[in-house]
């Protein structure tokens, strides 16, 4: 179904050439309109430019997916999904469909991002994709875009993340279910500190540190999968028994299970942010996606089994922590290392993604949809150092509130705006770009099929479960219009903003980004 060519495959290496040379061209187009941008904000900005340095690659790609998408949802998701389908044999089909989904939506993500590859994911397909067929409207959904991913759901999401590290990680220390909410946040908090200090530091180390990361939440996960593997062998199976018995009936209350399913495979898209940065994409972008995402669909898969070999339905829906209770069946006294080692694997999805929402903000910065030192790297350790501040503080903020979970209800609901947006963008890529070089080739009505599934996603849960966090997503987008129409249609820009990007240039020693195009 997928085609590794292009739709005209060139016939000699020469022919290969022309193509890459052609789609070169066409970045090269995409810089100088970046640079154009920057000359009409008359900013002050550094003029000497470095771009980032490609550090990743195909191990690396995979670590860096597999520590974005395995996170806590796996320990938290479940008991959403089987909410909303009520059995157990509907349950393992939606996690299994929402990694074949994750899939597809991965594959047209790599088709886009090897015929755009720049780092920025959403907002520059917005920006170049839906742009080439309308430019105003491209750069307002990119905006938009930008709006909402830096001052909401990329910090929030951090916040989540650090605070579900706290909360584990402390339970183990404690050995207490429920420790203090202040010691919580204190320790939330400083583990933001720290990971953007390591960010800011060095993108070897970072990167270092997600795999560390990745290899222990992978070993979390393969402890509960080996310990329901041999429960199974036991013959603990009553769970999984005429396991479609009292299957929901409402088809848009499955689109709530995907909700939850689809939250725990986050960060599928996430490679396309860092393209820059990684070695011969046109190869490595969509194989990670591949390889690490059809092992977390294995992986999620036999987690779900193992729990059921420990709890029915009812118990599995009152327990608040599912791992928990799991490992006080099969672990015995262990079971206090297990708390800690999945707060682990909530740390290593918040550092991967301090790592890669930081490309996000200098991404904007470059189009102009953020002040212009937000686009700048540090010289000597050519990481996004204002970028990575700016995420630090906002996430911090965001450990502050006591419930900051009902701030994000609508996370999931926003994010599958967007994405439905990149899919139209990747389709209008391939009428407005059809000379591109693709690695990748994903037929029309696949990507179609993933529109018809944002669509599904959008609007059922509003009908099944009207929530406010759908209007607050509204309004949202509405005030990020008007900062639109301010700064970057009537590109107002105080005196303010330019002496302190001067004082933040001179301060930490900061150069202008570069688009980074080599393959």
């Amino acid at each position: 179904m997928f085609v590794q060519a292009n739709s005209v495959e060139p016939s000699s290496s020469d022919a290969h050439t022309d193509l890459t040379s052609n789609q070169e061209q066409e970045i090269n187009s995409i810089s100088r309109s970046i640079e154009e941008t920057d000359s009409d904000r008359n900013e002050i900005v550094p003029i000497e430019k470095k771009a980032l340095k490609r550090h990743l690659g195909l191990f690396s790609g995979i670590s860096f997916v597999l520590g974005i998408t395995i996170g806590s949802g796996i320990f938290i998701s479940p008991k959403g999904v089987l909410r909303e389908t009520e059995s157990v044999g509907l349950c393992l089909v939606i996690w299994t469909l929402c990694g074949f989904i994750s899939i597809l939506g991965a594959l047209c993500y790599a088709e886009i991002g090897t015929v755009i590859p720049l780092s920025g994911s959403e907002l520059v397909y917005m920006r170049e994709g839906i742009g080439s067929i309308h430019a105003r409207t491209g750069d307002v959904l990119a905006f938009v875009f930008n709006w909402a991913n830096t001052f909401i759901l990329e910090p929030s999401m951090v916040a989540i993340l650090s605070l579900t590290f706290g909360t584990y990680f402390l339970s183990g220390i404690m050995n207490s279910p429920s420790p203090p909410l202040k010691l919580i946040k204190v320790l939330a908090i400083s583990v933001i500190g720290i990971l953007g200090v390591i960010n800011g530091i060095s993108v070897t180390a970072a990167n270092r540190l997600n795999i560390i990361f990745t290899i222990s939440k992978t070993v979390t996960i393969l402890v509960i999968i080996i310990g329901g593997l041999v429960r199974i062998g036991q013959g603990y199976t009553e769970n999984l028994e005429n396991s479609f018995d009292g299957t929901t009936k409402n088809p848009l209350r499955i689109s709530l299970a995907f909700y939850s399913g689809l939250w725990a495979y986050g960060g599928w898209s996430s490679l396309n942010s860092v393209t820059e940065e990684l070695k011969n994409p046109k190869r490595n972008l969509w194989l990670s996606i591949v390889l690490a995402l059809s092992s977390v669909i294995i992986l999620y898969l036999l987690t779900n089994i193992s729990y059921f070999t420990v709890m029915n339905k009812a118990e599995l829906l009152s327990s608040d922590a599912v791992a928990m209770t799991w490992g006080e069946a099969v672990l015995g006294p262990v079971v206090r290392t297990l708390p800690i080692l999945v707060s682990f694997s909530a740390l290593g999805s918040a550092t991967a993604t301090i790592y890669c929402s930081s490309r996000y903000f200098m991404v904007g910065a470059r189009y102009g949809y953020l002040p212009k030192i937000f686009s700048c790297i540090q010289k000597q350790r050519l990481t996004p150092l204002p970028s990575i501040m700016l995420m630090t503080i906002i996430s911090i903020i965001y450990c502050i509130p006591t419930n900051i979970e009902h701030l994000i209800d609508f996370v999931s609901f926003v994010a599958w705006v967007f994405f439905g947006l990149t899919f139209v963008a990747t389709i209008c890529c391939k009428f407005t770009k059809a000379e591109a070089y693709r690695a990748i080739k994903v037929p029309i009505p696949v990507i179609i099929f993933m529109i018809l599934v944002s669509v599904y996603l959008i609007i059922a849960p509003v009908i099944s479960s009207p929530n406010i966090g759908y209007l607050i997503a509204l309004i949202i987008v509405l005030v990020g219009l008007i900062f639109y129409y301010l700064f970057v249609f009537r590109k107002i820009q105080p005196n303010l903003m330019k002496k302190i990007n001067i004082f933040l240039q001179e301060f930490f020693n900061l150069t202008m980004s570069t688009v980074n195009i080599e393959a």
